[in-house]
């Protein structure tokens, strides 16, 4: 009895650690550190520009696309561990964008998700979720190095024999990494015979965890990552869509290379959910400024515009989901009597 009321009340404080937290980092953010007028300030001048509430409402639709998309993905991976509802599923993911706000890397995310699941293994879970989080970062790089073909010849002439053997080992690169990065992904439940081979007599100790990769055959593979290509289509044209509203002039193509550059940037830039913000907006400025200035078309008045679009985007995507995910974490459960509970 007395180890049950302890447990409560630990989960209790814990819950409560992590909504105080997440709360305190957002008010921060937004308010002291004053990253809203960047958005705010801009409104102004849009106000009554044609179609701007209408881009608005379809950038607010596809953030519950964007979002729909991950818990299905989730869903799908997690259910050869457990099988839960859409509706679980959805909690799971609000929270640990919540848990995420104030931990490295979007690690908080892993963490925050397993703790709703009731029976499962809460390591398999993380390694499961890892797996998704790996097919999302491969559609990133696949992309960000493709856009990196279009953006070198912008920046530099190719048709000088120096830029030119650069560019042409750019090509093979992309060309053999991408190969690569999709030919393990989906092979991945291989892993667990390399683990095996590796480990040897040790094996023992780490073989629930390593058959996780193994669960997962070709084709499920092929669908989460399926899956990771249409999120990423649908927050990359929200971006377009917020870069229109702010007054940024690129078209549909344009924008996808440029954005497509500041996500594989963004990539190799350790951060928490919060510091993103900050970052995020300097990547896309610093992208943007130099394909408009090797085209003839860079101005001061664009960055307001660029960086605006990059603030709302982080704002409707991570800020506003986290917010409503600090109340799902009263579902979570940290500590549990024990692995089969």
């Amino acid at each position: 009895m007395m180890i049950a009321k302890l447990r409560k009340t630990t989960n209790t404080l814990i819950k409560l650690l992590v909504v105080v937290l997440t709360l305190v980092f957002l008010y921060d953010q937004l308010f002291i550190r004053h990253n809203m007028e960047n958005i705010l300030a801009f409104f102004p001048l849009i106000y009554e520009k044609q179609n701007v509430f209408f881009l608005l409402l379809i950038v607010g639709l596809l953030t519950g696309l964007n979002f729909s998309l991950e818990t299905l993905k989730w869903q799908l991976i997690i259910s050869k561990l457990e099988e839960i509802p859409f509706l679980r599923s959805a909690k799971a993911v609000l929270a640990g964008m919540a848990v995420s706000m104030f931990m490295p890397n979007r690690v908080g995310d892993y963490l925050g998700r397993v703790f709703i699941l009731k029976h499962a293994d809460r390591i398999q879970a993380v390694l499961a979720t890892i797996l998704g989080s790996m097919a999302q970062l491969i559609t990133t790089l696949l992309f960000g190095m493709v856009a990196l073909l279009f953006y070198y010849p912008f920046l530099f002439d190719v048709h000088i024999l120096f830029h030119g053997w650069i560019f042409s080992g750019l090509v093979l690169g992309v060309m053999v990494t991408s190969f690569l990065m999709v030919f393990v992904y989906l092979n991945f439940n291989s892993f667990s015979l390399v683990i095996k081979r590796i480990s040897g007599r040790g094996y023992r100790k780490i073989k629930k965890y390593a058959e996780v990769f193994s669960m997962y055959s070709f084709g499920e593979l092929f669908g989460i990552l399926l899956i990771s290509i249409a999120r990423y289509m649908v927050f990359s044209f929200q971006f377009f869509l917020l870069l229109k509203v702010f007054q940024v002039p690129v078209n549909y193509p344009e924008s996808m290379m440029l954005v497509s550059m500041v996500y594989l940037f963004m990539t190799g830039i350790p951060t928490i959910a919060l510091t993103e913000f900050g970052v995020r907006g300097t990547v896309s400025l610093t992208v943007f400024e130099q394909y408009f200035v090797a085209i003839g078309c860079w101005n001061e008045d664009l960055t307001l515009g660029i960086v605006a679009a990059s603030s709302m985007l982080w704002v409707v995507n991570i800020v506003l989901p986290a917010a409503v995910g600090t109340i799902f974490v009263f579902s979570l459960r940290f500590i549990r009597r024990n692995h089969v509970d």
